[in-house]
């Protein structure tokens, strides 16, 4: 066993444990102890303070952890850069996108994106934004369609576009319809969202981005809304929404999709000024960003401010 394999170091530090870590790389106890041993004889300090249950760093120990991160960090670049060089163009990135977004956005955009790059791979990655911010950090994912904020400080990113978050109410409620009488001078009419306080709404989870917009935008005006019941389905809120079950909210770039339900659904300002969120292409902190992944990222801010 090479002491310089280092995956064997990063698995006691993840359990704590040697006897953990030795049962998930399916080796013996008394092997991993004499590779630890080894490694620390190499490195010339003690990495682990066996003393303590469960096991712990030495001060050398977390400084050779982190060089041991940083530097399969470099390696990724080096071998991405490589990878590029040798293909020619050719190039796959894995993007991770909530499910809403992916349902509204990428039959837009993709047919676009192919179109001028045909020799880029896309794989995708579904789910919610912690998820997606997680496989970033693990490098599961190369880029993130997601919301600010960002959970962790690990993460950079670049804006892709900064949208409304509209109120959708369904053409057949007569709030609706008395305020879609009346002229406007902008591109939506607004409806005081004070006026809709007894009001059934359709509510997203309590964890999804739209959600800690939509509350900080009520407890600064000091408002509760009638929360019907909650989903975590945005086009399900919508299509509820239009058939008048309740209002909803909802990032504008997604109603610019051609399954917007527009026959049935219009859209307001709830707040002036209207409430905003930004969609950002996120990725790991300090990691080497593909040419592939950049021209995604172009390629999504030229489209997404052209869609709106």
């Amino acid at each position: 066993m090479s002491y310089r394999n280092y995956d064997y170091f990063l698995k006691i530090v993840q359990y704590n444990s040697i006897s953990k870590a030795a049962e998930i790389l399916f080796i013996s106890q008394p092997s991993l102890s004499k590779y630890l041993q080894r490694l620390e004889a190499s490195v010339g300090a003690s990495l682990v303070d066996r003393t303590k249950t469960p096991l712990k760093l030495t001060y050398a120990g977390e400084i050779f952890y982190e060089y041991i991160i940083k530097m399969g960090t470099e390696e990724r670049k080096l071998e991405t850069m490589i990878h590029e060089i040798n293909n020619l163009g050719r190039d796959k990135i894995t993007i991770g996108v909530p499910l809403w977004r992916s349902t509204v956005l990428l039959p837009e955009f993709l047919p676009y994106f192919y179109k001028k790059h045909p020799l880029i791979e896309i794989k995708l990655i579904e789910g919610s934004a912690q998820l997606i911010e997680g496989a970033i950090l693990k490098d599961e994912v190369d880029i993130g369609l997601i919301n600010l904020p960002v959970n962790y400080a690990d993460i950079s990113y670049e804006p892709i576009i900064d949208e409304h978050i509209l109120l959708v109410g369904s053409r057949k409620n007569m709030i609706v319809k008395e305020i879609l009488s009346q002229e406007t001078s902008g591109k939506y009419h607004t409806i005081d969202i004070e006026t809709l306080v007894n009001e059934p709404f359709i509510m997203m989870q309590p964890d999804q981005h739209i959600t800690k917009f939509v509350n900080q935008m009520l407890s600064e005006r000091n408002l509760k809304l009638h929360c019907r019941f909650r989903t975590a389905n945005v086009t399900n809120a919508i299509n509820l929404a239009a058939v008048d079950l309740g209002f909803t909210f909802v990032p504008e770039l997604g109603t610019k999709s051609k399954r917007f339900p527009h026959d049935d659904a219009a859209l307001f300002y709830a707040n002036t000024p209207p409430l905003c969120c930004a969609l950002i292409a996120a990725y790991k902190k300090n990691s080497y960003l593909s040419q592939a992944s950049k021209i995604l990222i172009s390629e999504l801010q030229v489209f997404c401010n052209g869609f709106l």
